[in-house]
């Protein structure tokens, strides 16, 4: 009897001992979207700081500010205010791109879209930011993969557009006797006949075998994609990149370099092109803004060159920094 009561008892132990380590593994998984929501945030909020402290031109900067007539304080005003259409744009083109499977609203989209800044904002190339939308998704974790890779293919629209604009004119730049008209008429219809063949490419590549399910599943959801899906992001990409250039102009305008209309059309849509193409990681972006601000308005003079690169930190600073602080507020249902 004894022996029985003895047995009893270590098997309730046993049960008790399964039962505290299956809610262990069930409390950490329902905590690690919100632990790693967290470690992202104050990964972002450090190396914010860390910018901020390694900055080396706020004497500029400030007499910048200091100098400002109306004119310019106004530019720099409707610049800042052009910034949640910016995210709009590209939360349009979020919601557009998942609807397959994650069906939401604009607003749940915008809120998706500020909340993975915070991932690509400590991420090399941004990486972070799709699987960053994809932690408030309903059902993450079947279908995080597949938004990363329609986020890539967002990416991708965002990139073709930057470059069939600013590809005129790099040839221009480096070859003014050239006819910029033509470079356009050629590139325009370059890109026009790769986005209709896109898509049929990718359904024969779809066909093959692939190793790698990363790699699989990206061509997957590339052939899925209709000629005229293709059309609506690349067209909702051209709308977000007119609102770049927008601000762009501005915080030129802002900082005093006035270019004739005909520089202004060439400089702007080659530096974006430039820092669109440009490999690098989060440490050296304002570094490489700032150095190709310096290699294409440098042309204009001394001190252009300088206001420029001020304009391009402050384009940075709008775009980047609002988005990331609305990031960390949103409510996140995780």
């Amino acid at each position: 009897m004894l022996k029985s009561g003895k047995k009893i008892c270590f098997s309730q132990k046993i049960v008790v001992s399964l039962l505290f380590k299956r809610n262990i593994l069930s409390f950490a998984t329902m905590n690690y979207k919100r632990i790693l929501s967290i470690l992202l945030i104050v990964a972002a909020y450090g190396f914010l700081l860390y910018k901020i402290i390694t900055y080396d031109n706020y004497a500029g900067l400030a007499a910048q500010f200091r100098q400002a007539d109306l004119w310019q304080w106004v530019c720099i005003i409707v610049c800042f205010l052009l910034f949640p259409a910016n995210r709009f744009f590209e939360a349009w083109k979020w919601q557009y791109l998942v609807r397959d499977f994650e069906p939401m609203n604009l607003w749940e989209a915008q809120r998706q879209v500020y909340y993975g800044t915070i991932a690509g904002f400590v991420t090399p190339y941004k990486l972070g930011e799709y699987p960053g939308r994809a932690l408030l998704f309903r059902h993450t974790e079947t279908h995080w993969l597949t938004a990363t890779c329609l986020g890539l293919i967002g990416g991708y629209a965002m990139t073709t557009v930057v470059v069939v604009a600013g590809l005129p004119a790099a040839i221009y730049w480096l070859s003014p006797d050239s006819s910029m008209l033509g470079s356009m008429v050629l590139t325009l219809v370059g890109a026009v006949l790769a986005i209709v063949a896109l898509p049929a490419i990718m359904r024969r590549l779809d066909q093959r075998s692939w190793k790698k399910e990363r790699t699989k599943l990206l061509i997957h959801s590339m052939a899925a994609l209709s000629v005229r899906d293709a059309g609506v992001i690349v067209g909702i990409s051209l709308l977000r990149y007119l609102c770049f250039i927008l601000q762009l102009w501005l915080c030129l305008l802002f900082c005093g370099v006035e270019l004739d209309p005909r520089s202004t059309l060439i400089t702007m849509p080659l530096y974006w092109m430039m820092v669109t193409v440009t490999p690098n990681v989060p440490l050296a972006e304002i570094a490489v803004r700032g150095a190709w601000a310096v290699a294409i308005f440098g042309r204009f003079g001394a001190d252009i060159s300088a206001a420029a690169t001020i304009a391009a930190m402050l384009l940075w600073t709008i775009n980047t920094i609002p988005p990331l602080i609305v990031g960390s507020l949103v409510k996140r249902k995780i």
